[in-house]
């Protein structure tokens, strides 16, 4: 009996711990991005500027953490499904390829910055800790499958 109890604890805080995980960031845009969902294919992209337009044809403007940040590893993981040193790798060959003429996404080392990019910047999209109080011009996007 109480290996069934050690069980279902065990099975309980792996589920909290998975759940908590997926709730420490949120995807914010800025308020003249259309819609409150993103599929999670099209938000991986966008930061990979596969896509550089949201559907209405508007630019996408990405925003990362910096490369040291625990949400910006999340977020990778979870959204682009690359480490963060992956998606490093990536950019440096985009970078050095000869037909390159995108650039990686613009980086700011805090919620706060990220906040202000999101804000003044038409099109932008980022991500900020969960509970951050959003200011005016930047709402919460939904990431669906």
């Amino acid at each position: 009996m109480s290996r069934r109890l050690l069980a279902a604890g065990i099975l309980v805080a792996a589920v909290l711990g998975t759940a908590q995980a997926a709730e420490s960031y949120v995807v914010i845009v800025n308020s003249s991005v259309a819609g409150m969902n993103v599929r999670r294919a099209d938000l991986a992209a966008v930061f990979l500027k596969k896509a550089v337009r949201w559907g209405d044809g508007t630019a996408a403007n990405p925003v990362d953490q910096s490369g040291t940040s625990p949400l910006r590893k999340e977020f990778s993981e979870t959204v682009l499904h690359m480490p963060v040193m992956a998606v490093v790798q990536y950019w440096g060959r985009q970078l050095v390829s000869v037909a390159a003429s995108i650039r990686p996404p613009t980086v700011k080392a805090s919620d706060d910055e990220v906040l202000m990019y999101v804000a003044k910047t038409s099109g932008a999209v980022g991500y900020v800790a969960t509970g951050t109080a959003l200011p005016p011009g930047v709402k919460a996007v939904t990431i669906i499958e």
